[in-house]
């Protein structure tokens, strides 16, 4: 049985001793490569994870529009929230857009323990609610947020569950990410590299300001992460080391 002194992952640490005791037994450490899926639309959920490190991507797939991200899971929270309120089969993909490593747990085992332990059930609800604001935020941003203000946000959000000020990333994952054409997002990148708030690379993007990023996101980025500090008290980035700086030559 793993002891809570071998995760990082914030949810599992807000859990109460007996709460954890009872996933423990059941907790498997898994590595999580780039691309990985978890969960397929209109499948049975098999698998909840919590991240350690990494970053999980909720993706809405359309066959005759562009696929569109709903939200990001690091190791502020964990896959198969639907689980908690009733629902085993997943309504979007969920897939691995930062590599890193976690833990999996059966579903089955999860809702058992849930069933035992009310501070568990009331616990993950609480992060069910945490995921709805930032999927609300993530709307809201891509309704008034140009281009540039939402690739922003999008950077700040990946920099708080990244272990490192490089977030390894394309220009057409990011397209993708952003419901944008690639075109944009590269004269967006440009725009914000000529400001020197990042430095774009191949497959890479490195954070150089991030209190610039946070005013060219122009509001976008914030509401969700002080809600999960108000629901949590603690930040999404909680337990992110701080990373070497990075020169901007």
């Amino acid at each position: 049985m793993i002891s809570i002194s071998k995760v990082k992952n914030l949810l599992l640490h807000a859990m109460d001793p007996w709460s954890f005791s009872l996933l423990a037994p059941s907790l498997e450490a898994v590595a999580l490569p780039a691309k990985h899926v978890v969960a397929t639309a209109g499948t049975k959920i098999e698998w909840a994870y919590f991240l350690d490190d990494g970053m999980l991507s909720i993706v809405s797939h359309h066959t005759r529009q562009r696929d569109v991200e709903m939200g990001v899971i690091g190791r502020e929270g964990m896959s198969g929230v639907s689980l908690v309120l009733g629902d085993a089969v997943a309504s979007s993909e969920t897939n691995v857009q930062i590599a890193g490593h976690g833990w999996r747990i059966k579903a089955k085992s999860l809702m058992s323990a849930a069933r035992a332990s009310p501070a568990l059930q009331d616990l993950l609800l609480l992060y069910a609610r945490a995921l709805e604001i930032q999927t609300s935020s993530t709307i809201a941003a891509n309704a008034r947020g140009n281009i540039e203000q939402r690739l922003a946000r999008w950077l700040l959000m990946s920099h708080d569950r990244a272990d490192s000020d490089r977030l390894e990333i394309t220009h057409a994952f990011l397209a993708t990410m952003l419901a944008a054409r690639r075109p944009g997002v590269t004269v967006a990148l440009h725009l914000l590299e000529g400001r020197h708030l990042v430095r774009s690379l191949r497959g890479q993007v490195i954070i150089l300001d991030r209190a610039g990023l946070e005013v060219a996101a122009n509001g976008n980025y914030g509401d969700a992460e002080r809600e999960y500090r108000r629901l949590f008290g603690t930040a999404p980035e909680a337990a992110r080391p701080v990373p070497e700086p990075i020169a901007a030559g």
